[in-house]
């Protein structure tokens, strides 16, 4: 079994987040992407694009109050999807009840 190399763990959760990044041409993208866990120093989502590791992504979710930068540390091809991991620059500003569960 491999060995957790995660800094802080993470709850599961689902909530849809909007993330924002810039390719290197310039051009700006947005996508709404599926969380599956979240912690205080990252994130798990689901996103139909490909993102190469060290991108920088920038976060807004409304309802959960999230708003925060994270950098791209791996993706994982899911047929069609891609399983990416976020880590949060600086941190994340978010409710403390929502890491006070579990």
């Amino acid at each position: 079994m491999p060995s957790e190399k995660r800094l802080a763990p993470r709850c599961e959760f689902h909530q849809s987040v909007r993330l924002r990044w810039m390719e290197p041409s310039g051009r700006e993208y947005s996508t709404l992407a599926q969380v599956q866990n979240l912690g205080r120093r990252g994130m798990g989502v689901m996103l139909r694009e490909r993102l190469a590791p060290g991108s920088f992504v920038h976060l807004r979710e409304k309802e959960m109050q999230l708003v925060g930068t994270a950098v791209v540390r791996y993706q994982e091809d899911r047929k069609g999807t891609y399983y990416t991991g976020l880590e949060f620059c600086g941190g994340l500003l978010a409710p403390r009840e929502l890491f006070s569960t579990n």
